[in-house]
């Protein structure tokens, strides 16, 4: 039976195997899963970690490393803004203004850094947060410009899993153009580099199409446990 650690080795040595030299950031979703899991992965070498719900962050964060990096990789309400500094270095699913208001406020007061990525909905799915489409993504992205404490990084998208790999792909090169087309409008190319796409059952189709951050959970984790 494959350890963890094995699981996450092997994981990475494919992953190494097929980013074609490009840079590729590992999250590790730790999501639904108990502390002790996301300490074995930890000690097994990880570094990055996404977690989809505040309250979940908060129980981990007080006993985990200082240089473990958190992700918030799921909606977020304005509301929890508040409690998000300083818990997550990243968030992956930005794309309301309010909120984005609020979190620079909250990293303002707090004298800390928010790296963001804007989610996109691609698929069209209305069970998925996100924005719909390229104008509505360039004027999301040009309006939290302003905000000093959001370093705009790029963008995020879930793939379509009625999709089979090369329907998934399209979807995720059209990703990596729309970022590229908007780093150019908005001469923010230099800054404006990360691609948020591919989970465990996609990620292959989305390293391809150029994704620069995989969230992967089961892959490493297995199926969910409760915490």
């Amino acid at each position: 039976m494959p350890t963890l650690q094995d699981r996450l080795d092997h994981l990475l040595v494919e992953i190494d195997q097929l980013r074609s030299g490009r840079p590729v950031t590992l999250v590790a979703v730790s999501k639904t899963k108990p502390l002790s899991m996301l300490l074995e992965a930890y000690q097994a070498g990880q570094r990055h970690f996404g977690e989809n719900k505040v309250q979940e962050a908060q129980l981990k964060r007080p006993n985990i490393p200082e240089d473990a990096v958190l992700h918030l990789i799921g909606p977020l309400q304005k509301n929890k803004a508040k409690s998000c500094p300083p818990l997550f270095q990243w968030l992956h699913s930005l794309d309301r203004f309010d909120v984005a208001e609020k979190l620079n406020e909250k990293y303002e007061q707090a004298g800390l850094d928010l790296e963001v990525l804007v989610q996109v909905n691609l698929s069209g799915e209305e069970t998925k947060s996100g924005l719909p489409g390229p104008e509505s993504v360039q004027r999301f992205c040009e309006s939290i410009l302003p905000f000093e404490r959001l370093k705009l990084r790029g963008l995020m998208t879930i793939g379509d899993p009625s999709l089979d790999e090369s329907g998934n792909r399209r979807l995720f090169a059209q990703l990596r153009r729309l970022n590229e087309e908007i780093g150019q409008s908005l001469g923010i190319t230099n800054t404006m580099e990360h691609l948020s796409m591919g989970m465990s059952h996609d990620w292959r189709w989305a390293i391809a199409e150029g994704a620069t951050m995989l969230r992967v959970g089961s892959t490493i984790f297995g199926g969910r446990v409760p915490l």
